[in-house]
């Protein structure tokens, strides 16, 4: 390793974890970045909006949309790519988004499916459609590699193809065993190793079992020439729910062809990619390949019924998979834990490293500043202790 001592070890050099190591080192502090990747993989794009349906997720995007400005002054770049998005829905599939929204004072525009409609052609929508104007979409690589480049311009050091094999906590420090036989001292670990967390953690801390979701893509490319003037296509979540939609239609019934999935689009230059979340799976569970191509069945009649001016392209779909489960941003003794932030990909990265950071410095024993926590965000919602785990 590069020296035998540092204030923070982060293993993980994912979004979460970049994001953590760079968030420590322009405070200041000695940290270093490990992964057992020579490359952590990275690809695609990631939805960021400010709204969320839960409160402290909210709070925490909220967070995270300062430190996304702060990156790309950092980086000089675009990261993030401003779309809009709306999620669309039957009324009470929306109801919850709604009211945070309005709790957390962020902007949204509230439409009629035919007012969305009428503002983006070619796209149909569900009963209600609500517009948060200041989502974008995030380059995944891009944004990984503008992390590790500034943590790293700001003094962090970076060690890839690093296989963590356990974590050993000291009455003096934490230390972090490697796959060579080496090992670091830290006097704090923060770990960020999505489902690989428990078994470094052996004896250490228990956390929740690691599950994961299976995410379907297909790519649709627009095939009919939008009328003159008309809109970029936002983003969207498409919050389909068949029971409140029957619920809704009452007397008149449910409407014929009334999607049966929840999709998520992310624009493209030349269409949109199509996204579908299966549920949480035990890790290593089988048949991800028959369910991907049932998914994407269905995913080409969603565009049928959905998106009439666009054709699927054949080469998909598309499998990945991530981290599933609630989500930890907590502390004990040397050792940080975060666990299933990967679920919103890069999209809440620049917060939780913040979060991750502060945390990071109480074990340091570093003051709090004053003021420090006037973003209202309610920490306690992302503790181990909120989910009942032991320690």
């Amino acid at each position: 390793m590069t020296q035998d001592r540092y204030d923070v070890v982060v293993v993980g050099a994912g979004a979460t974890g970049s994001a953590t190591a760079w968030a420590l080192a322009r405070r200041g502090h000695r940290v270093l970045l490990l992964d057992r990747a020579q490359e952590p993989p990275a690809q695609g794009r990631d939805v960021v909006r400010p709204g969320h349906a839960d409160v402290a997720r909210c709070r925490l995007a909220l967070l995270s949309h300062q430190w996304w400005n702060v990156l790309e002054h950092e980086a000089g770049e675009r990261l993030v790519e401003p779309t809009g998005c709306v999620e669309h829905g039957p009324v009470e599939a929306l109801r919850p988004l709604v009211e945070t929204l309005l709790v957390t004072s962020v902007p949204f525009e509230y439409l009629t499916g035919p007012e969305a409609e009428q503002r983006w052609p070619g796209m149909r929508f569900d009963d209600r459609a609500v517009v948060q104007p200041a989502a974008g979409v995030a380059d995944v690589a891009a944004t990984l590699a503008a992390l590790r480049r500034q943590a790293v311009s700001h003094g962090a050091d970076l060690a890839l193809g690093a296989d963590v094999r356990r974590v050993e906590v000291r009455d003096d420090a934490a230390r972090v065993h490697v796959d060579d036989g080496d090992h670091v001292d830290a006097s704090v670990v923060v770990l960020c190793a999505g489902a690989a967390t428990a078994g470094l953690l052996d004896g250490v801390v228990e956390v929740p079992a690691a599950h994961v979701v299976r995410e379907t893509r297909v790519r649709a490319d627009r095939v009919e020439a939008l009328p003159s003037g008309s809109r970029p296509w936002p983003a969207f979540v498409h919050r389909a729910d068949p029971v409140a939609h029957r619920s809704a239609r009452g007397d008149l019934g449910p409407d014929a062809g009334y999607p049966a999935l929840r999709v998520r689009g992310e624009p493209t230059d030349q269409g949109v990619v199509l996204v579908h979340r299966t549920e949480p799976a035990p890790l290593g569970a089988a048949g991800a390949e028959d369910a991907a191509e049932a998914v994407a069945t269905e995913l080409v009649e969603y565009v049928a019924q959905c998106l009439p001016g666009v054709g699927v392209d054949g080469a998909g779909p598309w499998v990945t998979e991530r981290a599933a489960g609630p989500m930890v941003l907590d502390r004990v003794g040397r050792v940080v834990l975060a666990l299933g932030t990967g679920l919103h990909g890069v999209a809440l990265a620049p917060g939780a490293g913040q979060v991750l950071a502060d945390l990071a410095e109480d074990g340091l024993g570093v003051p709090r500043q004053v003021g420090a926590d006037d973003d209202e965000l309610d920490r306690s919602r992302f503790s181990l202790a909120a989910l009942g785990a032991g320690v």
